[in-house]
């Protein structure tokens, strides 16, 4: 027996050791082989181009997709990052880097969506040169919807920025010239719908246009939407080499999806992804 017990303690030990690389096989596949999705939602309207058009081919492909709903963006990214829900919908890449380097956080776009670009509203006027030196804009003080905002106000030549400015995160700073004067307010994004008749002006982003039912008719200028600024499926990074992000990716790009955005996309509110 003293003679069989080295021999005994090394194969259980071999055993133990290929059970831990059978258990660790099995956990590395488990995520490959996840077919039930939570996805972070909320009232934003991207969820209703997820249901309407992706959700149909994910379930072809043996899934299940339940919705777990946020109030704010903040706490999705939360439940995201620390994987009570898989994905969520409702921020472009710029955000996401931002977010991740203010919150610590790592979130990462798997695909870019469909989205409503950005636009400048007015209750009061059609075109900016209307309107008298010294009118107000509203922008959003987010730091991506900021560069946003500013971004078309140049594209509109009221506004040049500065040679040292960062041209992927401008602030109201970086402007060294305002050739109308323009008084440029910052606050929540959201309140800029409301508040914009008693401005002149307000930079809205799409998504909450749409939210807050904001008139297109009011718009004065869209953006030219950057890669960068494209909306996206958002997704723990640890998470980007499973099959069902890749089943995930492959259904926004699939013909499938075009040809139902070709007839969803009727009044040519949204715009189809470049990257």
């Amino acid at each position: 027996m003293k003679k069989l017990l080295p021999t005994l303690i090394l194969s259980a030990a071999a055993l133990a050791l290929l059970a831990g690389c059978s258990q660790q096989t099995a956990d590395n596949k488990a995520p490959a082989e996840k077919k039930e999705l939570v996805l972070g939602g909320s009232s934003m309207p991207y969820g209703i181009v997820f249901e309407k058009g992706i959700k149909p081919i994910m379930e072809k492909k043996g899934y299940t997709i339940k919705t777990m709903n946020f109030s704010t963006l903040d706490v999705n990214n939360q439940a995201v990052n620390n994987g009570e829900v898989d994905f969520n919908l409702d921020q472009h890449t710029a955000y996401i880097n931002v977010y991740n380097k203010n919150k610590n956080t790592h979130l990462m776009p798997l695909v870019h969506t469909p989205l409503i670009p950005a636009a400048i509203y007015s209750e009061k006027y059609k075109a900016f040169d209307q309107a008298p030196n010294g009118a107000t804009v509203l922008i959003p003080n987010d730091a991506s919807n900021t560069t946003r905002a500013l971004r078309i106000l140049a594209k509109a030549n009221l506004i040049t920025f500065k040679a040292s400015a960062n041209k992927d995160q401008l602030t109201p700073q970086d402007i060294d010239k305002n050739t109308k004067n323009l008084k440029i307010k910052e606050m929540d994004s959201v309140i800029i719908p409301r508040a914009l008749v008693d401005s002149d002006f307000g930079s809205i982003s799409g998504g909450i246009a749409y939210q807050s039912k904001v008139d297109p008719k009011k718009i004065v200028i869209r953006e030219d939407v950057a890669p960068e600024m494209e909306m996206t499926v958002a997704i723990n990074e640890k998470n980007k080499d499973t099959q069902w992000a890749k089943d995930l990716k492959e259904a926004y790009q699939s013909q499938e999806f075009k040809d139902f955005m070709n007839t969803f996309n009727k009044d040519g509110m949204w715009v189809m992804p470049k990257g």
